[in-house]
């Protein structure tokens, strides 16, 4: 499968007719959609090349639009309708079909490639079952614990089945990002990809944020140290509060349920703020400062604000492995993690648990 693509995308598949060789042009990725409901909309196709963030557009006729994707640094392109929802396919030779409804542009059906028809084939029969699952579950008032549970149980069974695919890779990686199963797992599995495989961008990547796991700092483990500037471009070292009891919040000014949040955390703080030093860690870009100041001055947190202003890139955010918000940390007087929670009942009772005098 990759050997053939290669060699086409290198333009080294050469046809005899006359005694001289003649090099065939690179095969294209070539996208033909129809989707209910498009109309006449743009359609944005969003990729990198180079470290460099790239967009397209093209506007659809009467529900029809064809586009000729570019390879892209991690092979993945966007394809976007609605800003705040798309879906994603991956750049590989070949005519790709696509077919969906505008209303679920989150959902369209991509066909017509190998890795593309195994990403596909993952959404309909895991990903999106289990998404409207839970929104079900989520207004019936049930816990959906049970059933994030069973998804990724079923994820992992889905790379499992699909190794030699690339796919397996970025379902993994997305699965070491997000859901909780045990280290040993998720190494056990990248350990069964094929070398093309692990090699991947996504291949790669799964190989890094498994040394993140195995480093970051879960109950029992010493946090580790780090120095970031307050509101005020003041270095605050985690250090100078070495002998107190520590609670790291980690939030951002674009998260919801960390600003509904925080006043349960600073009723926390007042309770306990004189015996528990309360450190807020914001994970913002530097173009977020004053979006995360003004939301500061809004809900008057009573404790010291700190970020690196680094977004995605933040190393204290990576080293601490925090991809889901707000999570929090309570640390003992010596900077070992008691508690590592994104749960407010969690939170109020490993404090309540504190011996406190």
């Amino acid at each position: 499968m990759y050997s053939v693509a290669l060699l086409a995308l290198s333009g080294l598949l050469i046809s005899y007719s006359t005694g001289s060789p003649c090099p065939v042009p690179p095969v294209r990725c070539q996208l033909s959609g129809t989707i209910t409901g498009l109309g006449h909309q743009p359609i944005i196709f969003r990729y990198q090349q180079q470290g460099v963030a790239h967009a397209d557009t093209v506007r659809a006729i009467n529900d029809q639009f064809h586009y000729t994707a570019r390879p892209s640094d991690d092979g993945l392109v966007e394809l976007v309708i609605d800003r705040s929802h798309w879906t994603t396919f991956w750049y590989e030779p070949g005519n790709l079909q696509v077919s969906g409804n505008a209303a679920a542009p989150h959902q369209l059906v991509i066909t017509g490639t190998p890795d593309n028809a195994i990403l596909t084939q993952y959404h309909q029969q895991v990903e999106w079952p289990f998404e409207a699952k839970i929104r079900q579950a989520l207004r019936a008032g049930q816990s959906t614990v049970p059933l994030r549970q069973q998804r990724v149980q079923e994820s992992l069974d889905f790379v499992r089945k699909h190794r030699a695919s690339r796919v397996a890779a970025e379902i993994l990686l997305w699965q070491t990002r997000y859901d909780d199963a045990q280290l040993s797992t998720y190494q056990a599995l990248y350990n069964q990809l094929p070398k093309p495989v692990q090699t991947t961008v996504q291949g790669r990547e799964v190989a890094r944020r498994l040394t993140i796991l195995r480093d970051m700092p879960v109950v029992g483990k010493t946090a580790p140290h780090f120095t970031m500037p307050d509101t005020a471009g003041v270095a605050t070292s985690l250090s100078s509060y070495q002998g107190r009891y520590i609670l790291l919040d980690f939030w951002g000014h674009w998260c919801g349920p960390c600003l509904k949040a925080m006043p349960a955390v600073a009723a926390l703080h007042q309770q306990y703020g004189k015996q528990v030093a309360f450190l807020g860690i914001a994970a913002e870009s530097a173009r977020d400062r004053m979006p995360w100041l003004r939301a500061i001055r809004k809900h008057q947190p009573a404790w010291p604000q700190l970020s690196e202003l680094a977004g995605d890139e933040s190393p204290v955010l990576t080293t601490y492995n925090i991809t889901a918000f707000p999570t929090y940390l309570l640390l003992n007087p010596e900077g070992v993690v008691m508690a590592r929670t994104s749960d407010l009942t969690e939170l109020t009772q490993a404090l309540a648990s504190l011996p406190l005098k």
